[in-house]
């Protein structure tokens, strides 16, 4: 089902005048939404998803895959920009700064979001720094809002946006340096169920299949790959594939390969669709929800295309909160599914052909 929010976008975007320079601003929200008989084929897409980008082309659409990198667009040269507002603060704040540099005077921003999702509370800040006193409206389940830009941006009213577009260098408990950045799920942090899965590798039987090559699959910012490959089962693998759909991901990720100076690879794809490769080992922490919902395939697509990526010899192991029902899904695809550790809601299951 398409989230409200978008079909909101969808139908501003559908009415919006094609003479005018506009920017659509994509996130994950907008996965398998874009409508080929759009007839606004003009208006360029931007969008921090792989899949997003290569269907949005796929359709006639101008997208570009970015990490919501808008530094080419002149300031004042935008007419119309639309945006469904996303769920990481520091994103929102980024992406409003850009909006109110590149708005002409006179240009619009359209908005559109779910109460618990802040968009009253963006659309006040917003309109703070255009100079717009417009509310956001109700209008059912959802909260819009169609602002106008009336100030000449300055930089230092600029909203705090945790300076999103750059690095940071970060440390886990065992003092190993990862480099990060908002963008990122759980950006700040190390996931419990990554910091699980790595915790058990020396538990599990590695060290007699002797992997040569690993996929890290949905890497983030390569946590896994970075603490596995210290790891003594891990000792045999000469080449670490990683791979993700997001680009602050792709960015962070290959900053940290570089910087550990492991041999290896990493790729933008969706759910490593393009990569024709096998591997004898696959790490995975997938996710489970699509923007702000969850999506119970997304579980299934990640064990479905692990299967066809391994190795005939080959163990994947997928760490994953206890409510996912994990094993079921993967029934059809695994002969050997066998549950290896359970704790703090999370369990680590491996699957082998």
């Amino acid at each position: 089902m398409i989230d409200l929010a978008v079909q909101w976008i969808q139908q501003q975007v559908l009415e919006s005048n094609t003479n005018q320079a506009q920017l659509w601003l994509m996130d994950e929200n907008h996965a398998n939404t874009i409508a080929s008989n759009s007839s606004n084929k003009d208006i360029t897409i931007i969008t921090n998803r792989w899949d997003i980008a290569e269907e949005a082309k796929q359709k006639g659409f101008n997208a570009e895959f970015s990490d919501f990198n808008l530094s080419e667009i002149s300031e004042n040269s935008v007419d119309a920009i639309f945006y469904r507002i996303s769920k990481e603060k520091p994103l929102v704040h980024h992406l409003f700064n850009q909006a109110w540099r590149c708005l002409k005077p006179g240009g619009q921003i359209y908005l559109a979001g779910h109460k618990n999702e802040g968009i009253k509370t963006f659309v006040d800040k917003l309109a703070a720094i255009l100079g717009d006193s417009q509310k956001a409206i109700k209008e059912g389940a959802l909260y819009t809002a169609q602002l106008t830009k009336h100030t000449d941006f300055c930089a230092s009213d600029r909203l705090d946006d945790q300076d999103y577009t750059h690095l940071r260098l970060m440390l886990d408990n065992h003092s190993q340096e990862y480099f990060s950045k908002p963008g990122l799920f759980g950006w700040n942090k190390i996931d419990l169920g990554s910091e699980l899965l790595v915790n058990n590798l020396d538990k599990l039987p590695l060290i007699d299949l002797a992997p040569q090559n690993c996929l890290d699959l949905g890497c983030g910012y390569g946590y896994i790959t970075l603490a596995a490959s210290k790891n003594k089962n891990c000792n045999s693998i000469k080449s670490w594939t990683l791979t993700d759909n997001n680009a602050a991901a792709v960015i962070a990720a290959e900053k940290n390969l570089l910087s550990s100076r492991l041999k290896g690879k990493v790729i933008p794809d969706n759910c490593a669709a393009s990569i024709n490769e096998t591997f004898d080992l696959i790490l995975c922490n997938p996710p489970f929800h699509q923007g702000f919902n969850p999506d119970a395939d997304l579980t299934e697509k990640f064990v479905r295309e692990t299967q066809r990526l391994l190795s005939k010899k080959g163990i994947a192991f997928f760490v994953i909160n206890q409510f996912v029902p994990l094993e079921t899904k993967a029934e059809n695809y695994f002969s050997r599914i066998q549950l290896r550790h359970k704790e703090a809601g999370f369990k680590l299951i491996s699957l082998q052909k």
